[in-house]
């Protein structure tokens, strides 16, 4: 099991009062398994996302990754299981404006402390897997939506996640 959430529930405080995003959701999740979540707007699906992407807690139940209970972990551990486990493709894809790329792709690489020749390396491999690389030396505003999509995808793989997370893909 790579994934895991047990009786998980996002409730956000509001002047209006409790909102509850997800409610009562338990969800497994296997190595090597393909899973689609769809519906409609305002169903969930990103919360769950994020979630499972350990960028926010539950408010209620048990989220686990990896085999580690992501509720007691602090900040920094969490920010190393999103490094070195998950992959993710935001629907806005946040590359990073100011670097080319090549460089958004490198990005989590250099997080992880590889050395330079392994960097270039895996993000020439990674620009290859998205047919991207005529392209690596351009800004994202250089770059059609669909050629940041792909950058974007490229940096998603590029650290070999074990979990690879897309919101809105299409």
């Amino acid at each position: 099991m790579i994934a895991q959430l047990k009786n998980a529930s996002k409730i956000y405080e509001s002047p209006t009062g409790k909102m509850t995003v997800l409610d009562d959701c338990t969800l497994e999740i296997s190595q090597g398994e393909l899973l689609l979540i769809i519906g409609p707007s305002g169903s969930g699906k990103t919360t769950l996302l994020s979630l499972l992407g350990c960028l926010i807690n539950p408010t209620e139940g048990i989220l686990e990754i990896d085999g580690k209970r992501t509720n007691t972990l602090s900040a920094t551990e969490m920010a190393a299981i999103r490094l070195k486990t998950i992959g993710f493709v935001f629907q806005q894809f946040n590359l990073l404006a100011p670097l080319t790329a090549e460089g958004n792709i490198a990005f989590p690489l250099k997080m992880l402390g590889l050395k330079t020749p392994e960097i270039k390396k895996r993000t020439s491999e990674a620009l290859s897997k998205v047919n991207m690389q005529d392209h690596r030396k351009k800004l994202p505003k250089q770059l059609s939506g669909g050629q940041q999509q792909r950058i974007a995808i490229a940096r998603a793989l590029v650290t070999d996640p074990k979990i690879i997370l897309c919101d809105e893909p299409c």
